[in-house]
């Protein structure tokens, strides 16, 4: 599960109509060769409930588009928020066999169609619930009649790309109130705060080499093992080598910067001529 699906569901819920209890939406992914479904995508529908005439014809339309964007993304299920009643409970509703039964249809039968239930009420929560399920219908043997649907809960865990752990460690360390979050910062202080956190890594882990050499606290062979493959990792350099790496470095980075800069100056020079004929 990746974290811009949370987002979107999150957005749906903060969104929906004032007498809407939970919110409904498709999710989109691709299926790998072990079995593993990932979910990188979704889309709202505009009702929680299969039976209204429009529901399908809506789900077609944005399925189509979504696939005219990206074509590797397909549909492998769908999501469905906890109703105000139901915050804290990890339980599947008679309400949702209908839907259920509905995106099975279109997902088809190559991989089973997941379903994410999402805790959205979150004011007093301390953490988001997530629970993911697939079903298997349950039909008697001898009459050959589909009584109903069995759910299985699937373990779900949260990845994500070198990219989206910036967003979403921004997200997370930023309080957006109605004046707005803290903005990014340029790319300058964002080197001088990843060296101020690598500083304080080092420090940490100085501090708990000095404790179990000095026997306050015990050995662990995992993080021994980690901190060696950490160091085997550096590079040898002499101090003056690594110094003039990281100066040609942060030249390279404040030549790109300056050519940025000449370069927007340009385009608002070029709006102003525009403006002046």
């Amino acid at each position: 599960l990746h974290p811009v699906v949370l987002f979107e569901i999150l957005d749906h819920f903060t969104r929906r109509n004032a007498d809407q209890n939970r919110v409904v939406g498709a999710l989109l992914g691709n299926v790998s060769s072990d079995g593993t479904v990932s979910l990188k995508n979704s889309f709202p529908m505009p009702h929680d409930e299969c039976e209204v005439p429009d529901f399908e014809n809506f789900f077609e339309t944005m399925l189509q588009l979504h696939r005219k964007v990206n074509a590797r993304e397909h549909l492998v299920g769908w999501y469905v928020t906890a109703k105000a009643d139901e915050a804290g409970k990890d339980e599947i509703g008679e309400d949702v066999v209908g839907l259920q039964a509905f995106f099975e249809s279109k997902v088809g039968e190559k991989h089973p169609c997941v379903l994410l239930q999402v805790d959205a009420n979150i004011q007093n929560a301390e953490h988001i619930g997530i629970s993911t399920y697939t079903s298997v219908p349950l039909v008697l043997k001898n009459l050959e009649k589909n009584i109903g649907r069995c759910f299985n809960k699937v373990p779900c865990s949260v990845r994500t790309y070198e990219a989206e752990r910036i967003g979403v460690d921004f997200v997370a360390q930023n309080t957006i109130g109605q004046g707005g979050g803290e903005e990014l910062g340029s790319d300058l202080e964002k080197l001088e705060s990843s060296i101020q956190k690598l500083v304080l890594m080092m420090d940490s882990t100085l501090e708990h080499v000095d404790a179990v050499v000095e026997g306050k606290v015990p050995a662990d062979s995992r993080i021994g093992r980690a901190l060696a493959e950490s160091v085997a990792s550096v590079p040898t350099l002499s101090p003056a080598d690594m110094e003039g790496t990281f100066s040609k470095g942060l030249q390279d980075m404040l030549m790109v910067q300056y050519l940025g800069s000449i370069a927007q100056a340009q385009l608002c020079f070029w709006q102003k001529l525009q403006s002046m004929q």
